[in-house]
């Protein structure tokens, strides 16, 4: 090949990855509603595929770079993806946003700029519309990694969790609580999977009528712990009352939220087969007492881990 056809090929690549990088993002995973249902129960098998080999994908992102944009703190979104990606041979970038240009520049030039460098960003995010100005300004795929109104990484990692405990997600869930962001996706993962769930919350803290409507005959909601309700579970889980951003309020909702604690009077109307489940942090004695989270019908900790295995497959959906 003449030197002058391999500088029209270099050309041409750089035009079309120029062209590439200056489109919208074609894709990302802002809801759980952002990948087919297909692709959520492949994406399932395949975290339990990162679970059981740890050899699973490695390479995978070989040459790869995601960059982590975390507005709130983080101990397990955080390890996770930085731990997966690193052990798939990619390079995890950690950035700060009180300590970036992200609280002086724009929004849509800075992550534009990311853009540029990286090929994959996971945004932890106080307001769910920083995120779709993201992916609207966004030449590479976005990830949610938490905002006000969804949590969809958690609710996969829910999902491989229920999966590898019961061989199926068509399960009862149960969750008690604040029908806040980890509630809206895993309402949301429960219509994919064939797993029906029922939320109680205090009135006012119910989860958004729009994501109740559009689950359809998958949920119910109520405002009285039911024991009914609890007989039939096969897994309760319940998250902090108190989220960042809430601290104002926090006096207020533990009087609101504490009739809804999840206590061991309440696991042992369960069934026995029964398992309880919080995404964490937890606040012992407050959304759940030391008792559950401490018993053997607590998984907590292996539905941290599979935090990880999850994410890998997300990556290598969204990567290669």
């Amino acid at each position: 090949m003449s030197s002058e056809h391999s500088k029209i090929e270099s050309l041409a690549f750089i035009q079309a990855e120029w062209v590439r990088r200056s489109q919208p993002s074609p894709c990302g995973f802002l809801t759980v509603y952002d990948v087919t249902n297909e692709q959520f129960l492949h994406l399932i098998e395949e975290g339990i595929r990162f679970k059981l080999d740890s050899q699973y994908g490695h390479g995978a992102l070989n040459g790869k770079s995601v960059a982590l944009v975390f507005q709130k703190t983080s101990t397990r979104t955080r390890v996770s993806f930085e731990l997966g990606i690193a052990e798939m041979g990619g390079a995890p970038l950690f950035i700060d946003w009180r300590s970036s240009n992200f609280t002086l520049s724009a929004l849509e030039d800075e992550i534009a700029v990311l853009s540029r460098y990286c090929h994959l960003i996971v945004a932890r995010v106080y307001h769910h519309h920083d995120l779709l100005t993201m992916k609207q300004h966004a030449s590479v795929p976005i990830v949610n990694g938490l905002c006000d109104l969804h949590h969809p990484c958690q609710a996969l990692s829910d999902m491989v969790t229920i999966r590898h405990v019961f061989g199926s997600t068509n399960v009862n869930l149960l969750y008690i609580g604040d029908g806040n962001n980890v509630c809206h996706s895993l309402i949301q993962a429960a219509t994919v999977c064939g797993a029906n769930i029922r939320v109680i919350t205090p009135p006012a803290d119910a989860p958004q009528p729009s994501i109740v409507a559009q689950a359809g005959d998958s949920v119910q909601v109520g405002h009285q712990l039911d024991a009914e309700w609890i007989r039939w579970a096969d897994v309760i889980y319940t998250d902090t009352w108190v989220s960042m951003g809430q601290e104002t309020e926090a006096e207020d909702r533990m009087i609101r939220f504490m009739p809804y604690q999840v206590s061991e009077s309440v696991m042992a109307m369960a069934p026995s087969h029964a398992v309880f489940m919080h995404c964490l942090p937890a606040h012992r004695g407050a959304e759940v007492s030391s008792g559950v989270l401490d018993s053997p019908q607590s998984i907590i900790l292996d539905q941290a881990e599979n935090r990880k295995h999850a994410q890998k497959a997300l990556l290598v959906h969204l990567l290669t």
